[in-house]
């Protein structure tokens, strides 16, 4: 084991129920598997969207009850424990409470919190030692052993969502890797997890046809991602392969009732009659155009769109 690993062991954490509470060791479980997709790329951690349901995620799975996740109380509490080069966790303060820091008393919200801060730095030795594959596998492996493993089949279910995490995250990395016939099914999963997650963040969690964005205060998302042309034909999982959508605006394009065109416009099936009030939600979308990611190399690939709107109901 890495000495800067060791560090994970030590954690001041609380009690809950008579065993360690689950809050700090789910923050640093949310960040190792960032780390490994990707998007937390220094060690300078954003406390954005992704890494808060990332979190969110993992506290569902060992106590299903995600509600009580209490994101602010790790957040806030971890800045007191050590790492191999000095402190684990290092809050950067908005300036109007940098002074006041040592002063400021446990936050009562993530809201409150993140008007202190809303990026911190994770020590710079355990960042790099937590980049590599094997030394981040071994440090779930330590976290959940340390002070999860009091239910074993809690214990269990959190080593096989870890398992999928650290997979897909190879995929985020490469994501042109998500296109090609497997036939194993944990790649499989891996690779529809990965999906969703670049589909997702490609669009801000803004559905590509309504415009809705909404995530929920303990960090679910209204949006789905969708395929444009279906996995089981394309066996393409790139997000260039994927709009987010709403899941109602998702079945209404897996049933050919609208599409998206090469023209960036969204188009509606001549079957869908517009004087019929209860389509209006369909026939408002004719011709709006198409949200796309900021990104281009995450804009849908122009032979998907057209295969979507030539698999428009006619």
């Amino acid at each position: 084991m890495l000495d800067a690993l060791a560090y994970l062991t030590r954690l001041r954490v609380g009690q809950r129920r008579g065993h360690p509470a689950p809050n700090k060791p789910c923050l640093l479980l949310a960040i190792i598997c960032e780390i490994q997709t990707g998007h937390v790329a220094s060690n300078r951690v954003i406390l954005d969207a992704r890494l808060l349901a990332r979190y969110h995620d993992i506290y569902e799975v060992l106590t299903g009850e995600r509600h009580k996740a209490s994101a602010w109380l790790p957040l806030w509490h971890l800045r007191s424990d050590k790492g191999p080069s000095g402190k684990l966790w290092s809050p950067e303060y908005a300036e109007k409470v940098a002074g006041l820091a040592s002063q400021l008393g446990q936050p009562k919200s993530l809201n409150q919190l993140l008007e202190r801060f809303r990026s911190a730095r994770l020590d710079p030795v355990l960042f790099s030692a937590l980049q590599d594959r094997q030394s981040a596998d071994e440090a779930c492996a330590l976290i959940a052993q340390c002070y999860l493993a009091s239910d074993p089949t809690a214990y269990e279910d959190l080593l096989t969502y870890l398992e999928t995490a650290l997979a897909s995250g190879e995929y985020e990395k490469h994501p042109e890797r998500l296109k090609g016939n497997i036939q194993e099914s944990h790649k499989k999963y891996a690779r529809s997890v990965a999906f969703r997650s670049l589909v997702l963040e490609a669009y801000d969690y803004r559905c590509a046809a309504s415009r809705l964005r909404y995530i929920t205060p303990d960090y679910r998302y209204l949006v789905e991602a969708a395929h444009l042309i279906p996995f089981s034909e394309s066996q393409d999982d790139r997000p260039v392969n994927g709009l987010a959508l709403t899941p109602n605006l998702h079945w209404a394009m897996d049933n050919h009732l609208i599409a998206p065109g090469p023209d960036h416009r969204w188009h509606l099936s001549p079957t869908v009659d517009p004087l019929v009030a209860d389509n209006r939600w369909l026939w408002e979308l004719d011709g709006l155009p198409l949200v796309l990611p900021r990104d281009p190399q995450r804009q849908p690939a122009r032979e998907a769109l057209a295969w979507r709107l030539d698999h428009l109901e006619r």
